[in-house]
């Protein structure tokens, strides 16, 4: 008996539709975005359980807390969709795509056991390449004679170049937006 389970992700709750392999809609029910409810959720679920759900911010985690509970997992790039939306049409459309093979594109997430490590080698990128930023930018001010604040050599354009910069990527691991907060 196989299942294909459609995830459509918001912040506060989630809507999954259960399908048979046959594609007959078989249920659908809103889940809080926690995940002991998640877990839960499709555990309750008999049989070989095929999950997909849309790339977005929470795809990592959600990967790594649902993918030990079903027996295949598939993140799907996110495609237009044109008519009429509703959450629990998006959770049907994602598991009948799984199910007949018509996703357009798929996204691989790197396991759990490599999480740390793309992060440590995320954050040590971007503290390398600001400490070889602070250098030119103290290199440059002290051949003019001038020995200003940091804050006053700061140009817009500085502030501006940095905050779009966010991380630099890493091969084989997704890529995150910096948390630093923008000039305006």
């Amino acid at each position: 008996m196989e299942r294909v389970l459609g995830l459509d992700v918001h912040a506060a709750s989630c809507t999954l539709a259960v399908i048979s392999q046959a594609g007959k809609r078989l249920t659908d029910f809103p889940i809080e975005t926690n995940g002991h409810a998640l877990v839960e959720a499709s555990r309750r679920i008999p049989g070989r359980k095929h999950l997909v759900f849309e790339e977005g911010i929470q795809s990592a985690w959600l990967y790594e807390t649902l993918s030990p509970h079903v027996d295949e997992i598939v993140v799907a790039g996110i495609t237009e969709s044109r008519g009429q939306k509703s959450d629990r049409r998006d959770a049907y459309g994602l598991a009948e795509k799984l199910r007949t093979g018509a996703l357009a594109k798929r996204i691989f997430k790197p396991p759990r056991e490599f999480s740390a490590l793309c992060e440590l080698s995320r954050m040590h990128i971007t503290v390398v390449h600001e400490v070889v930023r602070v250098q030119r930018g103290s290199r440059v001010s002290t051949a003019r004679g001038a020995a200003r604040s940091r804050a006053s050599r700061s140009t817009a354009r500085d502030t501006e170049r940095i905050g779009s910069r966010g991380f630099r990527r890493v091969p084989g691991c997704e890529r995150r937006r910096s948390t630093r907060s923008r000039a305006s």
